[in-house]
């Protein structure tokens, strides 16, 4: 499914390019915010508002006022916009109906407006001389990856990205701090998912360099303890040895759009 921005040549096609690329990007992630398509289409934040906003009385879109948004909001699918989606995307569109708000979990509106760009970014990144350079051609999105893989082994990752090699990856963003006992249940969950071949490796972006340290810390702590643990249903070590190297080998750390997430999320 083709998620990458081309600007038309005409106002005309302008305008549709960008109408059918934010309901596609609404239905994937479930929502969307302006400072995304301000980003995304290369457009002053008024214009990407009036955008939204068309999209709002033209009953495609609903708008969401919250506080966890860098905007102060967020948009969300109509009814008319889910059918309109399931045209566009030859897909069934799951669709809740009743109040808006009810339709975004706002615990995770900037863990999910963040990795909304990053799997964006990794579509439309160029070099310095503006080059095209994607990290990635295609994504499925976290939604999308809960709706394919239904086992609470398989831990629900927040995208998986198809790279130019054909390298599946799992995409995750660590926007914040995490336990100890945390960071163990979800190494086992990326084990599960290297060793079952749903995805290649597991790269993690973040905001903060301090996130990626505390990761590391604890990464390595873990990788020397397990070993030494037993589970008491099976009594087998919680970590093999080799299962550590594993997963030392394919955890990569992308400090890359550091300093990107700040500025657009925190600044």
């Amino acid at each position: 499914m083709p998620m990458d921005y081309q600007p038309g040549i005409s106002n005309n096609q302008i305008g549709k390019d960008r109408r059918v690329l934010t309901m596609k990007i609404v239905t994937r992630f479930g929502l969307t915010s302006p400072t995304i398509i301000s980003w995304l289409y290369g457009i002053p934040h008024r214009l990407a508002l009036e955008h939204l906003n068309k999209l709002v009385s033209e009953k495609l879109l609903s708008l969401v006022i919250t506080h966890r948004s860098i905007d102060g909001r967020v948009y969300v699918l109509d009814y008319a916009g889910a059918k309109y989606a399931e045209e566009l995307l030859s897909i069934a569109v799951y669709f809740r109906a009743g109040e808006p708000s009810l339709r975004v979990n706002q615990n995770t509106i900037m863990h999910d407006l963040m990795m909304q760009y990053v799997l964006l970014k990794g579509v439309h990144n160029r070099t310095k001389d503006n080059i095209a350079k994607p990290y990635w051609y295609s994504f499925v999105t976290e939604p999308e990856f809960k709706r394919l893989f239904k086992s609470n082994d398989v831990r629900n990752v927040d995208g998986i990205a198809l790279e130019s090699d054909g390298t599946i990856a799992a995409i995750e963003i660590e926007h914040s701090f995490k336990t100890k006992a945390a960071r163990q249940t979800i190494l086992l969950k990326w084990l599960y998912g290297l060793k079952h071949c749903y995805y290649s490796k597991v790269m993690l972006f973040s905001q903060s360099q301090q996130i990626f340290n505390d990761i590391k810390r604890l990464h390595n702590q873990l990788y020397e303890e397990m070993p030494t643990r037993f589970e008491k249903k099976t009594r087998q070590v919680l970590l093999s040895h080799e299962d550590a190297e594993l997963l030392k080998a394919r955890i990569v750390h992308r400090t890359v759009l550091c300093d990107e997430l700040t500025n657009i999320f925190y600044s």
